[in-house]
């Protein structure tokens, strides 16, 4: 079926040819960069990282559910369950990363910078990053953990998600229900966040509502303080 554009971008005939085809352009785009890095001689010192800022998007006519876009995991971007937030990342150094490895090390885009730091001998800004390079060299013995990851977002009306070792922590809907409650899944049984187990580990539950009160900042924008409104002005 064409899109019509009822949902933002342009219309277009043929909707999942087009979204194929950009999936197609990327890649190609991305081996131009590679082509380039080897025509000038930068390839065997030149790290490369590829990752992406949100899941699936859910407008412009793509459909998710056609190319399997999240491979069964919930939500597309906008959304804080899973297939909102779960990024792929791939990273490339000849000489330093070991080709065709696979990490199950847990991180965030905020760790990129730690990790340049840590690359370069450069002194970063304080900032909640940590450096992953032990990781990305096979170090995984060395690699530091996070204690937890935070997500905060203002639209779809107000959403919080806690990720603590395999254990990850949702609210939705804090806008409208500020009393909202967490549903609590374990994404090593259950990475399709289908199972709520918020009324078998009440402690867990203690645990999120600690970090969220710690973790929560005043926004400057008044429309994006959903969690606290105390601080609405």
């Amino acid at each position: 079926m064409p899109y019509f554009g009822d949902q933002g971008y342009t219309p277009h005939r043929q909707p999942r040819a087009a979204y194929a085809a950009m999936i197609t352009q990327l890649d190609n785009y991305v081996g131009q960069i590679m082509d380039l890095v080897e025509e000038l001689g930068l390839d065997g010192n030149t790290l490369i990282m590829f990752s992406s800022d949100n899941g699936t998007t859910f407008n412009g006519g793509v459909q998710a559910d056609f190319f399997n876009s999240t491979a069964g995991l919930r939500g597309l971007k906008m959304d804080l369950y899973e297939g909102g937030i779960r990024m792929p990342f791939i990273a490339r150094w000849p000489g330093h990363i070991p080709a065709g490895e696979v990490s199950n090390h847990i991180s965030a885009q905020y760790d990129i910078l730690a990790t340049l730091g840590a690359i370069t001998g450069v002194n970063v800004p304080e900032n909640d990053g940590i450096s992953m390079l032990p990781a990305l060299l096979g170090n995984q013995d060395e690699q530091v953990q996070h204690d937890f990851l935070y997500f905060e977002y203002p639209e779809k009306r107000g959403q919080v998600a806690i990720r603590v070792g395999d254990w990850k922590g949702v609210k939705v809907d804090m806008k409208t229900n500020p009393n909202a409650k967490w549903e609590l899944y374990n994404l090593a049984s259950d990475i399709s966040e289908s199972n709520d187990l918020a009324a078998q580990h009440p402690q867990l539950i203690t645990k999120l509502d600690s970090i969220l009160k710690q973790e929560h900042r005043p926004p400057h924008i008044n429309e994006w303080e959903f969690v606290d409104p105390r601080f609405k002005r």
